[in-house]
């Protein structure tokens, strides 16, 4: 039984510090965003970098495997079905929206010429309701998960997508993400600073 407590606190841990990843380039990438009220302009590059990520990870891997794991949860307590239905809807939601600004700032940092408009609305749409995302898991799935899953499932789980590496904070690090490495480094120790 010991083994089994600590294969759930290994996944369960795992997938409550991807969610503390994705709020920091949450927080970041609102960050370069309130430049805009101040009357500046935002690293479109590193913006286009995080949503990069957001697509290309967390769509990828994350979600899927949360999603795999919503399932079991909910054919051992069917309660929580209409929960889990609409945060897969969610992942759908944020894949679309994840997307379009992928494309929105690849146009601007190739030197389209658009409105903030264009950007500022979806992107505080996206963040916002990832961050609604993110707080919804942690406060009733990941319990959940940790009561209701056990070895053979997290086994299903991990067994039924293929693997990959997190490209940003995981190793090997994907030479794409070395200036948003920088950033999140120097925010961080800017941060200790402060306290």
């Amino acid at each position: 039984m010991a083994a089994s407590n600590a294969a759930a606190f290994d996944r369960i841990s795992l997938w409550h510090a991807e969610h503390l990843n994705f709020v920091t380039l949450l927080d970041l990438f609102e960050a370069e965003l309130d430049r805009f009220s101040r009357g500046k302009a935002p690293d479109y590059e590193l913006m286009l970098d995080i949503m990069f990520y957001m697509t290309h990870y967390p769509d990828v891997l994350h979600h899927p495997k949360e999603d795999l794991a919503f399932a079991r949860i909910a054919a051992r307590n069917a309660a929580v079905q209409p929960l889990v239905e609409a945060l897969g809807r969610e992942h759908a939601l944020l894949k679309r929206e994840g997307d379009a600004l992928v494309i929105a700032l690849d146009d601007i940092v190739n030197g389209a010429i658009t409105s903030r408009h264009h950007v500022e609305g979806p992107a505080r749409a996206y963040i916002a309701t990832f961050r609604r995302h993110i707080d919804a898991e942690e406060a009733n799935v990941l319990p959940l998960a940790a009561g209701l899953l056990d070895p053979d499932d997290w086994a299903a789980i991990d067994g039924a997508l293929q693997k990959l590496d997190d490209p940003l904070f995981g190793k090997p690090r994907d030479e794409r993400y070395a200036a948003l490495r920088r950033r999140i480094a120097r925010d961080s120790k800017a941060g200790a600073g402060r306290r």
